[in-house]
Order: structure tokens, then C-alpha cells, then sequence
């Protein structure tokens, strides 16, 4: 994942005018800005070489199905608070449902930052900071995805007996199989994004049918965040796979024999 950011425009009352920089981050240079009520303007705790740096580190990018490489341009505005907590954060022109939201929340969790001044007082200002993001992979299946190393693999949070608890409390039985008799083991196997979420669930091997590959994928697909996997420390998507048992309902009359 490769991170830059494109500009750094900030405004006061909606009276700047913003210019172009390279997709090397600095400091907002004062002339870009036209009657900007402001001394000074905000600045990320230690400047824009640092903020790069919290940036790549701490935004979670999701897995997206795309067909090409792509760079997507994030917008996201919020507002320096006088205090220098960090406000309002919105994406100006919503893309990827979920960059978008991992976009938020980070800048939503951002320390504060060292505030604009205006004759010796700090002010609350609003930023606008465009933000690329190299998304870098081209839309591939869960077995492209390079698997860790064995003591780095996604776990589920609770262990191997939450996991069964899960799956047993969420099953719901399929009609056409419990009418069957039909039961069986389906293997699941999905992808833990870096930030825990499940997604692109499938099964392997043969299928049984009447409707036991649809509700073990729903179950996966339900399941709550993960612990993700990690590599040289750093959290990670990779695949996974689940087994999950379906045993048919004995009939009253096969309950009567064993019991």
C-alpha cells in the first residue's frame, strides 16, 4: 500500500484559493491562500512528513475487487478545532464505500493538532486534504492471497470453541435438507481483511447441495471482526478456511430406536 498526499488545501469562511502541489507533502505555503483569517495555520504534530507517515501506518485499507491497478483520490474535509481536536471529518465525493469509512474513521481517531492562530488566539479551521491511495492489487480470489506464516494466521476472537458456538447458534438449518435427512461437512474458505473484517466467502470441494453451501457461506459472511493476520508485524489480509458441520435432525422414529 503506497500513500501520498496529493495537496494539503486549508480554508477559513470558504475565502481560499488552493493551488496544485506535488505528491510530495509540505507545508501549506501562505500564498496559495487568497484572505485567509489566519496567522498561522494548523499543522500535524511534528508537520507533513509525520503526517504521511501516521497516515500510511494507520489507515486500513480494505480488499476490493477491482480489474486493474488503481489509485483512488480520497477527499476527506474536517475542521481543526481551536483546540486542536479533530472535527466534522467527511469524504467529499463518496468512492469506495469502504476506503471511505476506513478514511473517516482514522481521521477520527487522528491526535490533535497543533491549531491555527489568529491574533495570538488559537482558531478553528476547515481543511481539505486529498489523499492517494495505491490500492495495488488487481481483482484475484482467495488462494491468490499469499498465506502467512503458521503462528501468524487470522484467529477468531475467543478461540476454536467461540468459533463453534458461533456457528451453532447462527445455523439455521435448511428446510430441503432437514427434509432429506441430508447433512454434511461444508469447508469454507474466505478472506480476513487486515482490519478483521470477513469477506469473499466460497466453498471447496464437492457440493452436497440442498442448500448447505448457501447457509455455511451466509454464517462465514455473518461472523463478527477476526484477529487478522500479520506479517514482519503488521496486520495483513490473507485467507482462511472454516469447516462447518451440518448433522440432520433424527426423525421421531430413529429417536425412538436409540433412546
Amino acid at each position: 500500500m503506497q500513500i501520498t498526499l496529493a495537496a494539503i488545501f486549508l480554508f477559513f469562511s470558504l475565502s481560499a484559493l488552493a493551488q496544485q502541489q506535488d505528491s510530495i507533502p509540505r507545508e501549506p505555503d501562505p500564498g496559495f491562500y487568497e484572505n485567509i483569517q489566519a496567522d498561522q495555520l494548523p499543522q500535524f504534530p511534528g508537520g507533513p512528513d509525520k503526517l504521511r507517515l501516521y497516515i500510511a501506518s494507520h489507515l486500513v485499507v480494505p480488499y476490493i475487487l477491482l480489474e486493474n491497478d488503481t489509485i483512488v483520490t480520497v477527499i476527506v474535509d474536517f475542521v481543526v478545532e481551536h483546540t486542536g481536536e479533530i472535527s466534522n471529518a467527511r469524504i467529499r465525493t463518496p468512492g469506495f464505500r469502504q476506503l471511505d469509512r476506513e478514511v473517516i474513521n482514522l481521521f477520527s481517531n487522528m491526535p490533535p493538532w497543533q491549531p491555527g492562530y489568529l491574533n495570538r488566539k488559537p482558531v478553528s479551521l476547515n481543511v481539505s486534504m486529498p489523499i492517494n491511495v495505491d490500492l495495488g492489487n488487481t481483482k484475484r480470489k482467495p488462494y491468490d492471497v499469499p498465506t502467512p506464516e503458521l503462528g501468524n494466521l487470522p484467529q477468531y476472537r475467543g478461540g476454536g470453541q467461540a468459533l463453534a458456538y458461533f456457528i451453532r447458534k447462527n445455523m439455521r438449518y435448511p428446510a430441503e435438507a432437514r427434509k432429506a435427512g441430508i447433512g454434511g461437512a461444508v469447508i469454507v474458505e474466505f478472506l480476513v481483511m487486515s482490519n478483521g473484517t470477513v469477506g469473499n466467502a466460497g466453498t471447496l470441494g464437492d457440493v452436497i447441495g440442498y442448500g448447505l453451501e448457501e447457509e455455511a457461506v451466509r454464517i462465514v459472511e455473518k461472523m463478527p471482526r477476526w484477529i487478522p493476520a500479520k506479517l514482519d508485524g503488521k496486520p495483513v489480509t490473507a485467507k482462511h478456511k472454516v469447516i462447518v458441520r451440518f448433522e440432520p435432525p433424527r426423525s421421531t422414529a430413529q429417536k425412538t430406536k436409540t433412546d
